[in-house]
C-alpha cells in the first residue's frame, strides 16, 4: 500500500502549518528550502556557466591570435594592423621580410579599422598674435585624411598623435578650426592639421599615431 502524500508542512521560517506543496509560506511570505528539482536546477545553471567561462576563453584566444600583424608594404599576404600602399608585389617571395612601419608625406596608411594619408608636413607661421612659439621655435603643420574602412563608428583625434624632435617630446599646439577630431560613420572621411613647437634645428622629426589604446600599436611618420 503506498504511503499518502501530506497535507501539511510547518514553515521553515515561522514555523506556521501551511500546504504541503506551498512555495511561499502564506504568513511570512518567505520562500521555502526547495527539494531536489532545486538542486537539479542549481547543477544545470552550473554546468552552464562553467561552458560558458571555457567557451569565452577559447573565444578570447582566438580573437587574440587574429589580431592584426604588422607586414611590408610590398606584401599581400601577411595579415598586418598597418599596410602602406603599394603597387609592388612580392608576395611569392619566401623569404622573411622585415614589417615596416614608417611612412613618409604622400603614403597611404591602412589599419583595420582607418584609411590615413599623410598629405603633407611643413613649416608653420600663425597670424594670431597670441599665438607665436617661443624663441628658438618653429610651429610645424602635418597634414591628413582618415577614412573609415569599419563596419561601426570610429573616433579620430589629434591627441592620438606624438612628435620627437631629434628624440624628444615635443608639445603639441591648437591652431582653432584646424584640428582632426571627429567621429566618423562607415565609409566617411575626415581632413584636417596637428600642429607642433618645435626647435628650430631639429634634425629628425618623426610623429606617432597610436592605432590600438590596449597594445599601443603606432604608426610612424617621418616629417624630417
Amino acid at each position: 500500500m503506498s504511503k499518502e502524500k501530506p497535507q501539511t508542512k510547518v514553515c521553515k521560517h515561522c514555523r506556521t502549518e501551511i500546504p504541503y506543496d506551498a512555495r511561499v509560506c502564506p504568513q511570512c511570505r518567505k520562500k521555502q528550502k526547495g527539494g531536489i528539482l532545486k538542486w537539479i536546477l542549481i547543477i544545470i545553471v552550473a554546468l552552464v556557466v562553467i561552458g560558458a567561462i571555457a567557451g569565452g576563453g577559447e573565444g578570447s584566444d582566438k580573437a587574440s591570435d587574429s589580431s592584426p600583424k604588422k607586414v611590408n608594404d610590398s606584401s599581400d599576404n601577411n595579415s598586418t594592423d598597418v599596410k602602406k600602399e603599394s603597387d609592388n608585389d612580392n608576395s611569392d617571395s619566401d623569404e622573411e621580410i622585415e614589417p615596416k612601419n614608417e611612412f613618409n608625406v604622400g603614403d597611404i596608411v591602412e589599419t583595420s579599422d582607418l584609411k590615413i594619408s599623410f598629405n603633407g608636413a611643413e613649416k608653420y607661421t600663425s597670424d594670431n598674435e597670441f599665438m607665436q612659439p617661443k624663441k628658438g621655435n618653429v610651429y610645424y603643420k602635418m597634414d591628413f585624411e582618415f577614412e573609415n574602412i569599419s563596419d561601426s563608428d570610429q573616433y579620430v583625434s589629434s591627441w592620438d598623435f606624438k612628435c620627437y624632435a631629434d628624440g624628444y617630446d615635443m608639445e603639441q599646439s591648437y591652431m582653432d578650426g584646424a584640428d582632426l577630431d571627429a567621429t566618423l560613420s562607415p565609409g566617411k572621411k575626415t581632413k584636417g592639421s596637428v600642429f607642433f613647437e618645435l626647435p628650430k634645428k631639429s634634425k629628425e622629426i618623426t610623429l606617432e599615431y597610436e592605432t590600438n589604446f590596449w597594445t599601443e600599436d603606432k604608426i610612424i611618420f617621418i616629417v624630417k
